[in-house]
């Protein structure tokens, strides 16, 4: 088997394992996992791309992105749950106006999936492919998931405890689940050097999140590695 085939098994099961552990903490710790922002664009994603767009020459993709959506709406219940305390202590940011935030944010990433294989579709780098266009914006949109990530991290910890949500698990998963599986698989295919910013940028702020997870969860006298 070779890497363009190993590599995204490895990052199917990678983010698998990113998603059981953000919704695990989620319900521990009565803290949202993931920033509202980026939950907003992998819901739309997971839902866009498992059910009106499916890849058509994989069912093993199908079956992965069905199970990222399940989890994804598990973590949008917990979002739902806790995010407006978590939000008002962090941005004084009210129940009504983050359920608003929420909506809008849902409205506007579907508006991005739906739209995107049009716009992008006629592109003869895509090769008139859904799917293709799926995998470019899910890099686009890993990219800003991590800088989010990096930056959920900090906010939290001016006012809260920054590790609440979340696990060295998740970090790791979420390490391997991209850059260093299909995300390197498009930056070595594209000959413009794009994909390689994009994916190198993701790179830096995932391996950012990790270690500062990694020591803040040290620091507060427990083990990245058996924390789940």
């Amino acid at each position: 088997m070779d890497f363009n085939t190993l590599a995204p098994l490895i990052s199917g099961v990678a983010w698998t394992i990113t998603y059981f552990g953000i919704v695990y903490r989620i319900f521990k710790d009565k803290t949202p996992g993931m920033p509202v922002a980026a939950l907003c664009l992998n819901f739309a994603w997971e839902i866009t791309y498992s059910v009106i767009y499916p890849p058509a020459s994989s069912i093993t993709l199908i079956i992965i992105n069905v199970i990222w959506m399940i989890f994804d709406a598990l973590i949008v219940v917990g979002t739902l749950l806790y995010g407006p305390k978590d939000y008002k202590q962090r941005f004084g940011i009210n129940r009504p106006i983050f359920y608003f935030m929420f909506i809008i944010g849902i409205v506007a990433s579907f508006g991005i999936m739906l739209l995107g294989p049009n716009f992008f579709g006629s592109m003869t780098i895509f090769h008139h492919d859904s799917f293709e266009v799926a995998k470019f914006i899910a890099l686009i949109q890993n990219l800003v998931m991590s800088i989010l990530f990096v930056s959920q991290f900090y906010s939290r910890k001016r006012f809260d405890n920054p590790i609440a949500g979340q696990s060295f698990m998740v970090a790791a998963a979420k390490w391997l689940g991209t850059p260093l599986t299909v995300g390197l698989l498009q930056a070595v295919a594209d000959p413009t050097g794009f994909m390689s910013v994009i994916v190198g940028l993701t790179l830096i702020c995932d391996t950012w999140y990790m270690l500062v997870l990694y020591r803040e969860i040290k620091a507060q006298g427990l083990s990245p590695f058996k924390r789940i």
